[in-house]
């Protein structure tokens, strides 16, 4: 083999060596059926969008605890509850010191409950067939609510936030290495041995140094309250379907019903014996809460903007799309926002069993009016009726300073006791959810 052809070989094994780049498919075709079974091209199907509302209470911060104290002040903690009179055995102080630093006396001020911290979660779908090319671009989602308002919100979260792409860099490379070698001919008088070894490496570098963001976030309140809108404005390729989620302070619009509320600071004194009910520990708190039986609706309107494609979507290049942009306006959802039981939960008070008077047990202090004994809980309400059934009173009407008993049958306008708590009424009170005397 001569030179030249040893040259002109080497040159084309190089250049069958370079290739193309391929543009991958997304599909060949896509066919959306229907429920009736019929099939048509998806690029043919303008998709359509809702949006809906839940909201659940934001947990509060918990409540702090001997075991969260520095080491100093833990130290002196400890020693304090070390003390045998109040922690007798090792599990009393274990008990003692994992406990909630709570206060027992009575709050200065009331408790409103009108005011809720709430965490909402809005979802925002595509409805029925569509095209996988296509996409939502934009969405405003106003949430209108009745009985309550908005007063502000300070977080606002979807999958997509400000992506820090930093440097994206894309490298392909191509390469190739030969070895030829050709034996001498017979007939040469000199020997003639070739080894030839060639490369070739075609790098391609793009680096891009950007910020991009993935979508822009928006929140207002608007309508006095009345509404939260949410705008949302999809960045390149991103699809806006999925959750938002944003914590919310709401408010109850209206007129906020008065409780005082009931609790027992114990039943049993240290040696574990029974308290005479002239000598427990009444603890007393005033609450402000939506009227029994409230709670909170919302109407959830979506307007969206669709990026359809109508050809080009069977790659995922989008400079071949022939594409509209169609914004549509969806069929208004309703919800129950916050549920009666978290808006206005009941509170719990004895009444009299199978009585159509329905006689419910008050309570008057000293110095104020007759209202409702109300406890919180059911288990709290529960529990100072077995009291009642096992402590053996001659006059359960007393209780602490106070006295207890009923206000008459209605209409009671009475705002004082008329009967007090007898013992052959104790076996006919069963606990039910309402305390309004």
């Amino acid at each position: 083999m001569s030179r030249a052809t040893a040259a002109c070989l080497f040159s084309a094994l190089l250049v069958s060596g370079c290739t193309s780049d391929k543009v991958i498919g997304r599909y060949k075709i896509a066919t959306c059926i229907t429920g009736y079974g019929a099939g048509i091209a998806c690029n043919r199907v303008i998709p359509t969008a809702s949006a809906f509302a839940i909201s659940i209470a934001t947990p509060s911060a918990s409540a702090a605890a001997g075991s969260s104290f520095p080491e100093r002040a833990l130290a002196a903690y400890i020693n304090v509850l070390a003390d045998p009179k109040m922690s007798p055995t090792a599990k009393d102080l274990r008990a003692n010191l994992a406990g909630k630093l709570e206060s027992n006396t009575e709050p200065k001020g009331p408790d409103d409950r009108t005011v809720l911290h709430r965490t909402i979660i809005v979802t925002v779908r595509k409805d029925g067939p569509f095209n996988p090319a296509d996409r939502l671009e934009a969405t405003d989602v106003r949430i209108e609510v009745a009985n309550a308002r908005f007063d502000a919100w300070d977080t606002l979260a979807t999958a997509y936030t400000t992506i820090n792409a930093g440097t994206v860099q894309f490298t392909a490379a191509r390469g190739l290495t030969e070895s030829l070698s050709t034996p001498a001919a017979p007939a040469t008088p000199l020997p003639f041995s070739a080894a030839l070894g060639g490369s070739q490496t075609d790098t391609r570098v793009e680096t891009l140094a950007a910020t991009q963001q993935a979508e822009t976030l928006t929140a207002d309140v608007e309508d006095r309250g009345r509404t939260l809108v949410i705008h949302r404005q999809g960045g390149l390729g991103v699809d806006l379907t999925g959750n938002t989620v944003v914590k919310v302070d709401m408010s109850f619009d209206g007129n906020a019903s008065r409780f005082d509320l009931v609790s027992v600071e114990g039943y049993k004194d240290k040696k574990g014996k029974t308290i005479p009910p002239k000598r427990l520990k009444l603890i007393y708190s005033t609450v402000l809460v939506p009227p029994p039986r409230s709670n909170v609706t919302a109407q959830v309107k979506l307007t969206y903007t669709v990026r359809h494609v109508t050809s080009g979507d069977g790659t995922y290049e989008e400079k071949d799309d022939t594409i509209q942009e169609i914004t549509s306006t969806s069929v208004p959802s309703e919800s129950i926002l916050i549920p009666e039981r978290e808006f206005s939960p009941m509170f719990f008070g004895l009444h009299v069993e199978n009585d159509k008077t329905d006689k419910v047990i008050g309570i008057m202090r000293p110095g104020r009016e007759f209202v409702g004994m109300c406890f919180e809980t059911y288990d709290a309400a529960k529990d100072f009726l077995s009291y009642l059934r096992t402590a053996g009173s001659k006059d359960p009407s007393s209780v602490a300073d106070s006295k207890i008993g009923f206000n008459g049958p209605p209409p009671r306008q009475q705002r004082y006791l008329v009967h007090p708590l007898a013992v052959s009424d104790i076996s006919n009170l069963q606990v039910q959810p309402m305390c309004i005397a």
